[in-house]
């Protein structure tokens, strides 16, 4: 995506200061390891770190302007820089200021997506789609914080088409700041489910916390959403009551918008969906994707209609989609001359997530041998042991029995597993790599899954 510029008198009104800009500043960075020449720096303070410690590398990499509280600018002695800093009172509030005039900026649909499961592969698969016969800009990554969403945000230029945003969550409130930041046109929730409950009292406090992406949306608006979502009347309720009249439905039953009637699976890694859009009929392919794509698709042809694009044209544009990086990926390697196919599902993991992992691997490969290498899911509070447990059905309807697991949950799992299982339990990264080499034979199928923060995409790069 390239950047925007912003003028002088742009940056000037939209932070609402007196500082004389000397030039133009093209794009906004928050790592000075990756700013770029004229860009703005913003340097942000987390848990470990504060970014006014690096205003001085951000320049050397050749931004142009830096915004600093008084704090930083004291503490760093950063007054050698004063001709190129922007004192604020706060460097996350100037950011959202940045985002807001943007959003203000730009005239094509901003098409806004949340949920507990997909909105990050729909988010891609949508760019993909609509890219060719569209200008179209969408989030970066994962980018979908009260940081992530407003830098992405205020980085759009203001001629395309069509603007997706990501938004994401840990608390309730934040996609609620998000959406009035962003002012979306269309409003999109994948699905819900128990995701990040530990961070919450109940499924339906997630719910009512995914429901704030529509609280920025004026009621000329789109809201999209998933009929077979078990909050689905409480979420119609929220939109009642915001006065946002136009609403798409997605999902199985016959009252749906977009309505699936069947799918059929050509080999085990092509399926054939059929889907009624408002009464008319479309079929189209998805290819070693799994059957959550499914419904995954059911949201993005709702998107589109949403969107008033050709859908019968758009929507076979799918069958060409690949899943990306780190969600769902697959890769043939030859390991020491062995062929093998890794899923590169390393993420996130959550239940309902690893349920579908689990059941695409099995359709993989008829003959071939699967084997799941499975590591904790975060976020689950006090129910975690409980879903960890849970896996042993999935791996039993699934005809899995290679099992390498990693983390205090997973080992909950590892424990209650047959004897008659081939599997193994690993306390760090350096004994799983080692279990698993020992034990690969040509032609297997590994699925690797787990929270982001276990790190298993370090044992496919070794694979690799």
């Amino acid at each position: 995506m390239k950047q925007r510029t912003w003028s002088q008198s742009q940056i000037e009104k939209s932070l609402k200061i007196r500082h004389k800009i000397i030039r133009p500043i093209n794009g906004i960075s928050i790592n000075s390891k990756t700013t770029k020449k004229n860009n703005l720096f913003l340097p942000l303070k987390g848990k470990n770190y504060d970014g006014h410690e690096f205003i001085s590398e951000a320049f050397k990499k050749g931004a142009s302007l830096s915004l600093a509280n008084i704090n930083g600018y004291q503490k760093f002695k950063l007054k050698k820089f004063k001709k190129k800093i922007v004192l604020v009172k706060n460097v996350v509030s100037s950011l959202h200021k940045l985002a807001i005039y943007s959003r203000k900026e730009i005239n094509g649909n901003v098409v806004a997506i949340t949920g507990s499961v997909g909105k990050t592969s729909v988010k891609e698969a949508l760019s993909f789609i609509l890219k060719k016969n569209n200008k179209i800009q969408s989030s970066i990554g994962n980018f979908n914080n009260l940081i992530g969403m407003p830098i992405n945000l205020a980085n759009f230029n203001n001629i395309s088409d069509i603007n997706i945003l990501e938004l994401g969550m840990n608390q309730k409130g934040e996609i609620k700041k998000m959406s009035n930041i962003c002012k979306p046109n269309i409003s999109l929730i994948t699905k819900i489910s128990n995701a990040h409950i530990g961070n919450f009292n109940s499924l339906k406090d997630i719910a009512r916390a995914k429901s704030e992406i529509f609280y920025g949306m004026d009621n000329s608006g789109i809201a999209i959403i998933n009929q077979n979502d078990p909050y689905y009347s409480y979420l119609i309720k929220i939109l009642k009551s915001l006065k946002i009249k136009k609403v798409i439905t997605f999902g199985t039953s016959k009252g749906c918008d977009v309505k699936l009637i069947k799918s059929d699976y050509k080999n085990k890694s092509s399926c054939k969906v059929f889907i009624d859009v408002l009464g008319k009929k479309i079929d189209y392919y998805l290819n070693n994707l799994g059957d959550h794509w499914i419904e995954n698709s059911l949201a993005i042809a709702s998107t589109i209609a949403a969107l008033n694009k050709d859908l019968g044209t758009y929507i076979k544009k799918i069958s060409q989609f690949n899943a990306i990086k780190g969600r769902g990926e697959i890769i043939n390697i030859k390991y020491k001359n062995k062929k093998i196919t890794l899923i590169d599902d390393t993420y996130n993991s959550s239940p309902e997530s690893l349920k579908a992992s689990i059941t695409h691997l099995s359709r993989l490969g008829k003959k071939r041998k699967k084997i799941c290498v499975l590591g904790d899911m975060f976020e689950l509070g006090k129910l975690s042991k409980k879903f960890h447990l849970k896996i042993k059905k999935i791996l039993k309807d699934n005809k899995i029995s290679n099992v390498y697991t990693i983390g205090n949950e997973m080992k909950n799992l590892f424990n209650s597993l047959p004897k008659s299982y081939e599997a193994k339990h690993s306390d760090n990264l350096q004994d799983l790599y080692l279990n698993l080499k020992e034990n690969i034979k040509k032609d297997d199928i590994i699925l690797f899954k787990a929270s982001r923060a276990i790190n298993l995409d370090k044992i496919i790069k070794r694979l690799c």
